[in-house]
Parts: structure tokens; sequence; C-alpha cells
């Protein structure tokens, strides 16, 4: 599994636990320093690699997992102070930058591969648009359900989507692309 943007590491750190190799990367050495703390203290093995994931320094990958930078918007329960940094250009920046990784990233899936894409935050822009987009761009992929969803948590599309008015938890949305030739 490669993590493109994984620090501080709890997927990365999840998935390791599970007994997956992972490949743990994020561009900002001082975020990984905590990664790599983390998995000292859980006791998980990860390999590591500062890289800027627009720019992955690998040529495949089978598993490419993204939790990409976002508006957080989410997360506002827990972090109601985030609102206030939010414009309307760092959302357009955000999405710039999110497509960016995104594409990147799809680059290193082979045939039968899959690229997760997640996000912390509502913003349509961010989450089924952005994902819509790079399918267009990129038709070898498709969404696919794991099955081991609540349906209630499931967008028509086959995305997660949770949203905290209906659930109780942080809002958060992922799709699974499976690349298919």
């Amino acid at each position: 599994v490669a993590d493109l943007c994984a620090a501080p590491g709890g997927k990365a750190l999840s998935l390791a636990g599970d007994g997956q190799r992972v490949l743990a990367g994020d561009r900002s050495s001082a975020r990984m320093a905590i990664l790599r703390e983390n998995a000292g203290r859980v006791g998980v093995s990860l390999d590591f690699m500062v890289a800027d994931a627009r720019h992955p320094p690998l040529a495949r990958a089978d598993f490419v997992l993204l939790d990409v930078p976002c508006s957080g918007t989410g997360t506002f329960r827990r972090h109601p102070d985030a609102r206030w940094r939010l414009t309307e250009g760092t959302l357009d920046s955000l999405v710039g930058l999110q497509r960016e990784i995104l594409d990147a990233a799809g680059a290193l899936v082979p045939p039968g591969g899959t690229l997760v894409y997640s996000t912390c935050t509502l913003e349509e822009e961010e989450n089924q648009g952005q994902v819509r987009a790079y399918l267009e761009r990129h038709p070898r992929f498709r969404p696919e359900e794991t099955g081991s969803v609540l349906p209630r948590f499931m967008t028509g599309e086959g995305f997660l989507q949770v949203l905290p008015q209906d659930s109780g938890y942080d809002g958060s949305f992922a799709a699974r692309l499976v690349r298919q030739t």
C-alpha cells in the first residue's frame, strides 16, 4: 500500500497493524517525524518517504491511498475556528491540488489495482465532483464498493459519504476506484 498523504498516520498505522506492507509518504518532514513517532509508539513497521504526492517517486503501486489535503468542513463541530480560515480562493486552490495528486497517484496503479481517494470535507467540489472529473479524464477506472459499508453511508454512485447531521460522526467522503485495463 502506498499512502501518499499519510501524516499523521492513522490510516497507515491501521493498515500496517492489519498486516499490510505500507509505504507512508508526506511532503512535510516534520509531519513524517510525527508519523515515525506514532509508528514506534504503537509498535508497527512502516516504510517512510518524504515526497510530494504530486510527484511520487514510485513507478507502480497496487493499492494507493490518498487522504488528500482538504477544507476540512466535515470537522467543524470539533474545530469551529477552522471555518474562519477558509475563503473561496482556498477552496479553489485545494481543488487544484487534489486534482494534481489524484492524477499523479492514478498513474501508479496497474490494471486490477486500487486507488482510494478520501477527504474530511463536505464540499461537493472536493468530493463527488473531484472523483467524477477524474473518472472522465481516466475512463479505465471504475468505482467499486467493498460491501462492508452500511448502505446508509453509500451514495448512488458507490461512494462513501458520512454527513455529521445524519450520523453524529465527522463528515467524510471516500471513493474506491479500480483500474480496469
